[in-house]
């Protein structure tokens, strides 16, 4: 389904991450250099991006096709935010996709984790430093220095401890935080591979009516019942598969589980 070469238009050395992935299957990724993808947004903030990552990562596939006059392409794009669900914790969500304009294909592949590298260090907590620099695992895990007052970005990608010292010097009312570029952020990485991998599922899975690639979960239904009460729990039972092309609908029970685990039942734990 993939050509021999396809084009990524991203930054930050994402086909190292995507490539060993790609390549079992015959296909090898490479970048355009003279497309700037920080035209759609940047994480230090100097240019703010517009929409949500999963429209931002179309526009971009295809703004970098364009650029290079090609007819199928992919792109990454990533965010950080807090999670719905657990405010408190912050969730890094990584979005693929492969357009392909000649078949009329659009595949997302998607992942997210709360296993993060996203904090940030005031000039008054410098005596955190340390233990900062320690808990981010400085040197692997670059970092951006800003004006701690106006917020201006000073510095991106300090990997050394000798040019971190010399700038937190220059600078007495600093802000340090953890640079969000793929190259610079080794927890983020993990994460863009992970949505590499799905969207490879994604291709692999085909729909058994059209054989149109993508034939994925589109919800999730039934109940499962506790392995100790047998009463219905809250969590599915059913993986309902849609093909976005002809519309098939097919439901598979999980087969991960067949009954639920107590701990989960609201008449065992309620």
């Amino acid at each position: 389904m993939f050509p021999s070469q396809l084009l990524l238009s991203s930054k930050h050395h994402k086909e190292q991450i995507l490539n060993p992935i790609f390549e079992p299957f015959g296909t090898v990724l490479f970048v355009n250099e003279g497309f700037d993808t920080d035209d759609f947004g940047t994480f230090c903030g100097s240019i703010p991006r517009k929409e949500g990552p999963k429209y931002t990562v179309k526009e971009k596939c295809l703004a970098g096709m364009q650029f290079a006059t090609l007819r199928q392409g992919m792109a990454s794009e990533g965010s950080f935010g807090p999670h719905p669900n657990i405010p408190i914790l912050t969730i890094n969500e990584e979005w693929l996709v492969y357009i392909d304009l000649d078949l009329g294909l659009e595949i997302y592949g998607r992942s997210t984790t709360i296993e993060v590298c996203h904090a940030q260090l005031h000039y008054q907590d410098a005596a955190q430093l340390p233990s900062f620099l320690s808990n981010c695992s400085f040197g692997k895990q670059g970092l951006v220095l800003k004006n701690a007052s106006s917020g201006q970005l000073l510095e991106k990608g300090i990997q050394e401890p000798a040019q971190l010292e010399l700038l937190l010097q220059q600078i007495p009312e600093w802000q340090i935080e953890t640079d969000l570029r793929a190259h610079m952020n080794p927890l983020r990485q993990k994460n863009i591979a992970a949505a590499g991998k799905d969207l490879m599922e994604r291709m692999q899975r085909r729909c058994p009516n059209c054989a149109h690639p993508d034939f994925s979960v589109q919800k999730v239904s039934g109940q499962l019942a506790c392995s100790l009460c047998f009463q219905l729990t809250d969590n599915y039972q059913f993986l309902e598969y849609t093909c976005n092309y002809c519309a098939h609908h097919q439901i598979e029970e999980r087969t991960d589980k067949k009954l639920e685990d107590p701990q989960f039942c609201n008449n065992c734990n309620p």
